[in-house]
């Protein structure tokens, strides 16, 4: 098991072993598809850097939510066929399938008040969707 580091976020990769958590949590994951050819790539780069900073996101994202990091180039083609790295980079995915459910758009909104709406839908997600 990966280590939790005390200012950052676990970012985990696309692998056996987080596709075993996701299962095993049951709970929606937080993707992050970095693509440096898109258009919003220096708002996408202000957004992740921006994310350790908010310490509610990161307790969320510790103690509930898998969040997972992928490279657009490294896009397993399940994700891309659901719109991954093309009509979205940032969004909460169904633990059923990791079919977006939501997703955020880097561009509306200076990078802090990005990552606090990430922050909102992982809390209106976890009034919702308590064991």
């Amino acid at each position: 098991m990966a280590e939790f580091p005390d200012e950052g976020i676990l970012w985990r990769g696309w692998n056996d072993e987080t596709l075993a958590l996701i299962q095993e949590k049951g709970l929606p994951v937080l993707l992050f598809v970095a693509d440096p050819n898109a258009l919003a790539w220096p708002f996408l780069k202000a957004v992740f850097q921006a994310m350790p900073a908010n310490a509610k996101l990161r307790e969320l994202l510790h103690e509930r939510y898998p969040a997972l990091f992928i490279e657009a180039d490294a896009l397993p083609e399940e994700l891309k066929l659901l719109g991954a790295g093309s009509r979205y980079h940032i969004a909460v995915l169904s633990p059923a399938g990791l079919t977006p459910m939501i997703t955020i758009d880097p561009v509306h909104g200076a990078p802090a008040e990005v990552v606090a709406e990430i922050v909102r839908i992982l809390q209106r997600l976890d009034e919702v969707w308590r064991d």
